[in-house]
């Protein structure tokens, strides 16, 4: 049976945390030492802390034990979540850290966090996480906006491959801290098929389990928009961070860090945006990709083959099958640059006008019904890679 048991939890000056998670399987046993602190004097919340530990927990475990007294409804969820049996001491007094107003973005400094900063209300509160290593090029440059960082070993343990949601650890365990409403990602359009079917996962499901318990609902600013629509944004609000941010990205040669700047020139000479102050960046010397092998690249290949050219396109994915080209000929694909309003059927009612305020600024316009043609060519042109995107 394998089990988890977060013990020797130890909170010390208001700003580290430390915690031994013992993990028992039938191979043996493993202790790791995880280690959470913060550049601000803040309240862990005990019941916050065993939620954001259960991000790395996912659905691993059939035993979880947390060496902490927790209400009883902070208990449930954890249940409900991790679909395990769940122990903890038991805690009577209420929870008096409710959300108030405003909201977390989990802010990394690249383009599509930038993107979401700049859409979002003043009221917004920045968390990055530092997980040290090569991630420490990003702080230097996130740093400038002093968010709330929270530095961790947590990816220097495979705790981290249990669920996605560790992504978000630093807005749970500082929830208590900003009281806010609303928590959000830099996540965009293209970052999973599932967003492409006719009725995503994302606009039925509601806020992800450890967020909806630590007191967050789901705010979706950037999930509406392409990597093009978030530089369309960052070009109107913030020309003068793309240089930073792009450099910021990733390493020279990483996938990453080229196509973030092929799709910069792109939209520059395609919008005569201030996109061109973008740092000239080399392609590598063969796509990181095949035609087929990842979802996003492929998506966004079929914008530049139009706007820039298939040389242009080949620098990124190589082995594009010929009846793509023929495909993109027909179509005019503006809706790269639009918000997708079935996407944005996430977004909170009460954030709703801002929003659209706010990208209308920036020239962002909604899917018209052309685009919405071109949105389902596209889906059939996919679809016989990545056949989720018809399901």
């Amino acid at each position: 049976m394998a089990a988890i048991s977060f013990d020797d939890i130890e909170i010390t000056d208001d700003q580290r945390l430390d915690v031994s998670a013992r993990v028992t399987h039938e191979g043996g046993e493993q202790t790791h030492h995880l280690w959470f602190e913060t550049n601000a004097s803040m309240l862990w919340d005990l019941d916050r802390v065993a939620i954001a530990l259960s991000t790395l927990c996912g659905r691993a475990y059939e035993q979880v034990h947390f060496d902490l007294p927790l209400q009883r409804e902070t208990r449930d969820r954890l249940v409900a979540f991790t679909q395990a049996e769940v122990t903890c001491h038991s805690h009577p007094t209420a929870d008096g850290c409710t959300a108030q107003s405003g909201a977390v973005l989990n802010f990394s400094g690249g383009f599509d966090s930038l993107a979401a900063l700049a859409l979002m209300p003043e009221d917004t509160h920045l968390v990055s996480l530092d997980f040290g290593g090569r991630f420490s090029r990003e702080r230097a440059y996130y740093q400038r906006f002093e968010p709330t960082i929270i530095s961790t070993n947590l990816t220097e343990t495979p705790l981290r491959a249990n669920s996605w949601s560790f992504m978000g650890i630093g807005a749970i365990l500082t929830a208590a801290h900003h009281h806010a409403r609303y928590m959000t990602f830099g996540s965009i359009l293209e970052a999973g098929v599932d967003n492409m079917r006719t009725t995503p996962v994302s606009t039925t499901s509601g806020t992800f389990p450890p967020f909806a318990a630590a007191g967050y609902t789901n705010a979706p600013y950037v999930a509406g928009l392409t990597e093009i629509g978030t530089v369309i944004a960052l070009a109107h609000y913030m020309p003068e961070q793309i240089p930073a941010s792009l450099t910021s990205l990733a390493s020279p040669g990483e996938e990453k860090l080229y196509r973030k700047y092929l799709l910069t020139k792109v939209v520059a000479n395609r919008l005569d945006t201030p996109a061109t102050a973008a740092p000239e960046i080399q392609a590598p010397g063969a796509p990181h990709y095949q035609w087929g092998q990842n979802f996003a690249t492929d998506f966004l290949s079929l914008y530049v083959a139009k706007h820039a050219g298939p040389d242009a396109r080949d620098t990124m994915v190589s082995d594009t099958p010929p009846e793509v080209d023929a495909a993109v000929a027909d179509l005019t694909l503006t809706f790269f640059e639009k918000a997708n309003t079935t996407v944005y059927q996430a977004m909170p009612t009460p954030l709703l006008g801002g929003l659209v305020e706010k990208l209308t600024d920036a020239g962002i316009g909604l899917y018209t019904e052309s685009d919405w043609d071109e949105y389902r060519a596209v889906r059939q042109l996919l679809a016989p890679y990545y056949p989720a995107v018809l399901s």
